[in-house]
Parts: structure tokens; C-alpha cells; sequence
């Protein structure tokens, strides 16, 4: 998907998909309180990331960090302009 996405927008950055879930885990977006699993109304969150967006400059520097709900989408054009703001 992150490949199609780039693709389509000419993003020639390297893009991570976190399978493993370790990346969301050590950047603080993973719902991973173990609460969450005993709640009907919750258990779809665990163990799930939060839709997160991190622009890492060439320095390891993170120049841009966003989190929303799963289901809420930030726009392509926000996430364009930061990008070109890096070169």
C-alpha cells in the first residue's frame, strides 16, 4: 500500500510499514493497554496504532509528527508541503 501511495504521489522517500508493531510501540501510538481488550466497545483498539505520520529529515530528526483516530485521514497535500519544506 505505502508503495502504491508513493507511487502515485512521485514520494521518492523511503516509507515504513510497521507489521511487527515495534516502531509504533517505541513512538508511543500503539494502544497496547491490555484494559482495552476487556471492553466490547474497546477491544478493536488494542493492539492496534494510532494513524500516525512522522517526517524523519536525512539526520534521523523527526520534522513533522501527527496522530489521529485509525479511521481519520490527514490530508495528501499537508503531508506534500512538509516534504517539500526538506529540500
Amino acid at each position: 500500500a505505502n508503495k502504491a501511495w508513493a507511487e502515485k504521489m512521485g514520494i521518492t522517500y523511503p516509507l515504513l510499514s510497521d507489521v511487527r508493531r515495534q516502531m509504533t510501540k517505541a513512538y508511543g501510538v500503539l494502544y497496547d493497554d491490555p484494559k482495552l481488550a476487556q471492553d466490547p466497545a474497546t477491544i478493536t483498539r488494542y493492539l492496534r496504532a494510532q494513524r500516525a505520520w512522522f517526517v524523519i529529515d536525512k539526520n534521523g530528526v523527526i520534522r513533522f509528527a501527527q496522530t489521529n483516530e485509525p479511521r481519520d485521514l490527514l490530508p495528501n497535500d499537508e503531508i506534500l508541503k512538509v516534504l517539500s519544506q526538506l529540500k
